[in-house]
């Protein structure tokens, strides 16, 4: 991770409250998990992390399965038998972002509903209305974020503005 981004997520930790209801202390959702998070920041507004996978590129190795054959005199009489084998090598660690989430007062029956609704028309929710935040729902919540480079079932503030669930007003930064 790079020192101007660990700051970041280091200063967000820290100085980011999650909801604007004035409760003495504020949540930050991680997964379908809530964690409490300090009040009194200078960023009104719930919280979420999405942790971005190592990247990783393939690498060749070649194993060699039979050795060569040399005779007496030191010359090959039978060739080796290699293979090649691929594996994936990691190329940097794994991070964690921050981004801004619909408070859980929002999230209600009617809200997720909606949700549900507005995944159904585009071909990624095929599940009954039911308002419940199920996994099925999650699921096409990470396969309409994922193409915007947000793969997470936790729906972002930004998702639910395209999907015209949430207002445009508050800043995520």
């Amino acid at each position: 991770m790079t020192r101007p981004a660990a700051l970041l997520i280091l200063l967000a930790t820290l100085a980011l409250g999650a909801c604007q209801n004035g409760q003495s202390h504020d949540m930050a959702q991680r997964g379908d998990t809530v964690q409490p998070r300090l009040s009194g920041s200078a960023q009104a507004g719930c919280w979420a992390t999405d942790t971005i996978p190592a990247r990783t590129r393939p690498v060749l190795d070649e194993v060699v399965i039979t050795p060569a054959r040399i005779d007496a005199q030191g010359r090959v009489t039978e060739p080796a038998v290699i293979a090649s084998r691929e594996r994936m090598v990691e190329t940097g660690a794994p991070e964690e972002r921050l981004f801004a989430v619909p408070c859980p007062d929002q999230m209600d029956g009617e809200f997720v509903s909606a949700l549900q609704r507005a995944l159904q028309v585009r071909g990624l929710y095929s599940g009954a209305v039911t308002g419940t935040m199920d996994s099925a729902t999650r699921d096409a919540v990470r396969a309409w974020q994922r193409p915007q480079g947000l793969d997470s079932g936790v729906l972002s503030l930004d998702g639910a503005r395209q999907l015209g669930l949430v207002a445009l007003g508050r800043e995520a930064f």
